[in-house]
C-alpha cells in the first residue's frame, strides 16, 4: 500500500506514562499527511527513530529514544511547524513508517526483537511517493525561514547563477553566487535564521539535520515558474558551523546544440563527423569548471538514442537525460569507474560515457571498449588537446592501442560573453590591455573593432553569459603514426597534427570571438593563461 491521498488514519499506541501535555494511552487515533511528510523519507525516520504526525489538530513528533530535544528543535527550525514530542513504543512507529512511506509487508508485521526497525527492507524516500516538486515563486505560504530560502533560489535562477554558496561566520550566514565563473555577495539572511536554513536545505535534499559532524550531499529539486531545477547539495563541517553549497542544475541547458556553445564550424564539422563514427576513442579535456560535461551531453544529444543504447558512469549525474541509462559511481561501495564500465560492457551498449578517465583500470577498460565496436567518450584533466595524449600513456595505456582507436580530443574553456546592450569599442593601444594579450593582439586582423565591457542594469559588470573556447585535434593517420612510435611530446604532436591540417588551436578561436565581438581581449587571454 503506496500512501497518495492528503492525509491517511495511522493508529498507534502511545506509553502513558511517557506522555506529556496530557495523559494519553491506549490506541490513539493519528494521522500523517502529505504536508508534514515533505522533505522527509523512510531512512530519516528509521535512523532518527521520529516522524512528524497530526493528533487532535495539533502537530507531534514521536519519538522512541530519550534524547529527542535536540532533534525535535532542529525539526521545528525545519519545517517551520510547532511540534510537541511524544513517545511511542519503536515497534509502533515502524508499523507508521512503513504505512507512511509505503511498505505494507513492513507495517503487517513489525520488526524482530532486537533488530533495527525496518533494517530488512528499504522504503522509497519521501519524493518517490509522486509529490509534485513545489514552485518557489507561487508559494508565498510557509514559514519565515522557508519563504527567506525560497526568495533566495528564486534570486539565483533569476540570475542565472551556478551555484549558492552559505558560509558561516560566527555572526550568521554570508551568502554569495558564482555567476558567469564569478562569487558575488548577495544580502545576508537575518543571524536568528542561520542555522533553522541550513536545517532547511537539509530537509529539501532528504539529509540527515541532526549530523553537524560530517559531510553529507544530497539531491533536491524546485520549481520556478514552470522550469524544473534539480539541486546537488553538499554540506561541510566547518570552524564556524556548516558551509553548505548548491549546484544549480538547469534542465532547460542539458540539452543545448553544439553551436550554441559557442562552437564555430571550423571545429564543429569535423567534431560532428567522429559522432557518426561506429566505434573509436573521443576525448574532451580541460580543466575543472571549463564545461566538459555539457559539451558531452550536447553531442550525445546529437546521437539516435531510440536505435542505439548508450550508457554513461558519472560522478555525479548532473543531468537526467532521456533514453540514456545514467550511472551513479559509489565508490563506497565498490562501483567505481571501472567496475561501472565494466558492467556497462555487458549491457550490449553502442556509445558509452566515461564521466571521468582517472586511473589505469579505467583508461585500458575505456581504450579496450573502443576498440571492440563501441563509440566511447571521456574526459580528462589536461590543459590542451595535445597533452591529453601522453595523459593516457602515462596512466599505462600501450601506444599502439591508443593509436588505433583514438578518433579526436576536444579541448576546451569558458569565457565570458560581452553585453550586447553596453559593449562598446576600445583603442588597440588602450592602457588597459595587459601586458599578457599582446600575442593574441598580435593574431587579430588589422581592421578588427575591439569591444570592452562597461556595465548596465541588464548585465554583471558589463558581461552576461558565457561561451566556449575550443581546440580540437583530429587524430589521422599522421598523427596516429607519432603516437605509435612514442612521440607524444605536446608540442610534437601539435606540430604533426598542424602540418596535415588536423589541428584547430585555443588561440585561434579564442581571436576569432574576439574579432567577432563575442568576448573582449582580456577576458580571453585570462583564460589562455590557465
Amino acid at each position: 500500500m503506496r500512501y497518495t491521498g492528503g492525509m491517511t488514519d495511522l493508529p498507534f499506541v502511545l506509553e502513558a506514562d511517557e506522555c506529556r501535555d496530557g495523559a494519553l494511552s491506549g490506541s490513539h487515533p493519528g494521522v500523517v499527511e502529505r504536508a508534514l511528510l515533505a522533505g522527509f523519507s523512510a531512512e530519516w525516520a528509521r535512523r532518527n527513530a521520529a516522524l512528524p504526525v497530526r493528533i487532535d489538530g495539533g502537530a507531534a513528533l514521536l519519538v522512541a529514544r530519550d534524547d529527542f530535544l535536540g532533534l525535535l528543535q532542529e525539526t521545528q527550525l525545519a519545517t517551520g511547524l510547532t511540534l510537541r514530542p511524544l513517545r511511542i513504543r519503536p515497534d509502533a512507529l515502524a508499523r507508521i513508517v512503513a504505512l507512511a512511506f509505503g511498505d505494507e509487508s513492513a507495517a503487517a508485521a513489525p520488526p524482530a526483537s532486537g533488530s533495527p526497525a525496518g533494517a530488512a527492507s528499504p522504503i522509497p524516500a519521501a519524493s518517490e511517493t509522486g509529490g509534485a516538486v513545489p514552485d518557489i515563486l507561487s508559494a508565498p505560504e510557509g514559514a519565515p525561514v522557508t519563504q527567506a530560502l525560497n526568495a533566495i533560489l528564486a534570486d539565483a535562477i533569476r540570475r542565472r547563477a551556478s551555484d549558492v554558496h552559505f558560509e558561516p561566520t560566527g555572526a550568521g550566514l554570508r551568502v554569495r553566487f558564482r555567476i558567469d565563473g564569478g562569487l558575488y555577495e548577495q544580502p545576508s539572511p537575518p543571524p536568528s535564521q542561520a542555522d533553522a536554513m541550513v536545517s532547511r536545505i537539509k530537509v529539501m535534499a532528504r539529509m540527515d539535520i541532526a549530523e553537524r559532524r560530517l559531510p553529507q550531499d544530497g539531491m533536491a529539486q524546485v520549481s520556478a515558474g514552470g522550469r524544473v531545477i534539480d539541486i546537488r547539495v553538499s554540506t561541510v563541517p566547518v570552524a564556524d558551523g556548516e558551509r553548505v553549497v548548491l549546484r544549480l542544475l538547469d534542465r532547460d541547458n542539458a540539452w543545448l546544440p553544439l553551436d550554441a556553445l559557442g562552437m564555430g564550424e571550423a571545429i564543429r564539422a569535423p567534431f560532428a563527423d567522429l559522432l557518426a563514427r561506429p566505434h573509436g576513442l573521443v576525448v574532451v579535456s580541460g580543466p575543472t569548471g571549463s564545461g566538459k560535461t555539457t559539451t558531452l551531453y550536447s553531442a550525445l544529444a546529437t546521437l539516435d538514442a531510440t536505435r542505439r543504447n548508450i550508457l554513461t558512469v558519472e560522478d555525479p549525474v548532473e543531468y537526467r537525460l532521456p533514453g540514456i541509462g545514467q550511472i551513479q559511481v559509489k565508490p563506497k561501495i565498490g562501483l567505481t569507474f571501472a567496475a561501472g564500465l565494466r558492467h556497462i560492457l555487458r549491457q550490449d551498449p553502442d556509445v558509452i560515457l566515461v564521466g571521468e578517465t582517472r586511473d589505469a583500470e579505467t583508461a585500458e577498460i575505456a581504450v579496450r571498449a573502443a576498440l571492440t565496436g563501441h563509440l566511447v567518450f571521456t574526459t580528462l584533466h589536461t590543459n590542451d588537446a595535445p597533452s591529453a595524449v601522453a595523459r593516457l600513456i602515462d596512466m599505462g595505456v600501450e601506444g599502439f592501442l591508443l593509436a588505433s582507436c583514438l578518433r579526436g580530443i576536444l579541448a576546451q574553456r569558458l569565457v565570458r560573453r560581452l553585453c550586447p546592450e553596453c559593449a562598446r569599442p576600445v583603442a588597440r593601444e588602450a592602457s588597459h590591455v595587459p601586458s599578457h594579450a599582446a600575442e593574441l593582439l598580435a593574431g587579430l586582423p588589422g581592421d578588427a573593432l575591439l569591444l570592452g565591457p562597461v556595465g548596465c542594469p541588464k548585465c554583471l559588470d558589463g558581461y552576461r553569459g558565457r561561451t566556449g573556447l575550443f581546440e580540437f585535434l583530429a587524430v589521422g593517420e599522421p598523427v596516429a603514426d607519432a603516437i605509435r612510435h612514442g612521440d607524444v611530446d605536446a608540442g610534437t604532436l601539435r606540430g604533426v597534427a598542424s602540418h596535415s591540417g588536423a589541428f584547430h588551436s585555443l588561440r585561434e578561436d579564442a581571436a576569432a570571438k574576439v574579432a567577432a565581438g563575442v568576448t573582449d581581449l582580456a577576458e580571453a587571454s585570462a583564460m589562455l593563461q590557465n
